[in-house]
């Protein structure tokens, strides 16, 4: 008589097989198993899940200020002007080292969003993004309304994030007299803008 085949798939069928063993099958998107002894599945958590999870972000304090400095210089950003006027730092720390940072310059109910950089070995894994919308949450949280920016390199990136484009010369007053915008960057980069409140 023929044997009828079975009709579960075959994760189905080694899950039930498990359920009557302590030994427990896991398998890779290779379609290899290992033999776990563990009671339950192991989860498997994908590599950007897991780098994201391991990235904490806070307000940076003055024992960050020599690694965000060296981090600004490797990414060729100002540095020259971060010793006046009223500015914090958000960073992105993993493993308690900081890979990426950014500044909120205050200026009443209006700010300027700086010094956006992350470690490029940490680039393409949303980083630039969370310290951004930190970024926002944090101005938000203190006052400000509008935040402004200039880039010469990433005109590209902020508009994913709901920032638009304008005339530098529609900056308010305060904003116009910051170093950034004064004499820092320069005359070819982009100035956008971002209503937050």
């Amino acid at each position: 008589m023929p044997v009828e085949k079975s009709k579960k798939s075959l994760h189905e069928q080694y899950a039930e097989l498990s359920k009557n063993s302590l030994i427990k099958v896991q398998y890779s998107c290779g379609g290899n198993s290992t033999r776990i002894d563990e009671p339950e599945y192991i989860p498997i958590v994908p590599e950007s899940d897991a780098l994201e999870s391991s990235v904490n972000y806070k307000i940076a304090g003055e024992e960050n200020a020599e690694a965000i400095v060296t981090l600004l210089k490797t990414n060729d950003l100002p540095v020259s002007d971060l010793g006046t006027g009223q500015r914090i730092f958000l960073v992105a720390l993993s493993d308690g080292k900081i890979i990426g940072c950014v500044a909120i310059e205050n200026y009443g109910d209006a700010g300027i969003l700086r010094s956006l950089a992350v470690n490029n070995d940490y680039r393409g894994k949303g980083i630039g993004q969370k310290l951004v919308a930190e970024a926002e949450s944090w101005s938000r949280d203190n006052g400000l309304k509008n935040l402004y920016l200039l880039t010469t390199t990433a005109a590209d990136f902020f508009p994913k994030m709901g920032w638009e484009n304008t005339e530098r010369t529609s900056v308010p007053e305060s904003i116009a007299k910051s170093s950034e915008f004064a004499s820092i960057c320069p005359s070819i980069a982009v100035c956008m803008h971002k209503t937050i409140n």
